[in-house]
């Protein structure tokens, strides 16, 4: 899935719509004012907004959009380059460039299946840090790969795929979890926190103290729930999340991913 930000996309647009509509009415007043210089701002601008269409069609591989802002592109810049009014016959040509980009890009994109975002949730598709935290992803790198997958399903609103792709996030912090208790990590969650609590009545107050047993025991407490409230029914297709539903889960592994994070790690 790739994503493209329309709201984005409208300004390149529209940019290039304005300054063709500008060069339009210049080569109507040929001859009859001095010819201005077309601003700076206006050259740089066309150029960009062509730069910007033509990643965007690069992105969702839209060749033909490609191939038309490939073969005008040397001849518009080598005329936005020149420091003298243009002629009537040079703006034509970049009037007739900018339609012909516009117009190939807006048929191209309208063969393509785009899925819309949701607003709320939008920057769990692609965000700049990761979701749970650095520490989750240091602590747990391979739960990233089914994290970054719950955001991208969270923003899609598929809800139901999102739960499903945290209780696997869960999975490492789980054996992560075993594992500091010397207990062979088990597929089957039930068997493996019966073994865990198993362990922790074995070595009452050991390795961390207190403190520790008692955190080992909440976090088992709390793998537990989750296990018997979700994983259970999203694994098995018991049941479908809505929208409410899925956010709660999603923030509650979050936070007892985070919590696990501080002591576990792979």
């Amino acid at each position: 899935m790739k994503k493209l930000d329309t709201n984005t996309l409208l300004k390149p647009m529209s940019f290039i719509g304005g300054a063709i509509s500008e060069w339009r009415l210049l080569q109507q007043l040929e001859g009859h004012i001095t010819p201005p210089m077309v601003p700076m701002d206006t050259r740089v601008g066309f150029l960009k907004s062509i730069e910007f269409l033509k990643d965007a069609a690069t992105n969702l591989s839209m060749h033909t959009s490609i191939g038309v802002i490939g073969m005008g592109w040397e001849d518009a810049f080598e005329q936005l380059a020149v420091n003298r009014p243009l002629s009537a016959h040079e703006l034509q040509r970049l009037v007739s460039y900018g339609e012909q980009v516009t117009t190939t890009f807006i048929a191209e994109s309208g063969s393509i299946a785009l899925i819309a975002l949701n607003a709320g949730h939008s920057a769990c598709f692609d965000p700049l840090t990761p979701l749970f935290g650095e520490e989750v992803d240091d602590a747990f790198p391979s739960a990233a790969v089914e994290i970054s997958d719950a955001g991208k399903c969270r923003a899609a609103g598929l809800w139901t795929a999102c739960v499903m792709h945290l209780m696997r996030a869960l999975e490492p912090a789980l054996a992560a979890l075993a594992g500091s208790l010397e207990v062979v990590p088990d597929q089957n969650w039930n068997s493996a926190l019966n073994q865990i609590e198993g362990k922790l009545r074995e070595v009452r107050k050991s390795n961390g103290g207190a403190e520790g047993e008692q955190w080992a025991s909440e976090a088992v407490l709390q793998l537990r729930a989750v296990k018997n409230a979700w994983r259970n029914h999203a694994m098995h297709g018991r049941v479908r999340y809505n929208e409410e539903e899925a956010i709660r889960i999603f923030d509650s592994v979050k936070y007892l991913m985070q919590v696990l994070a501080a002591r576990l790690f792979e």
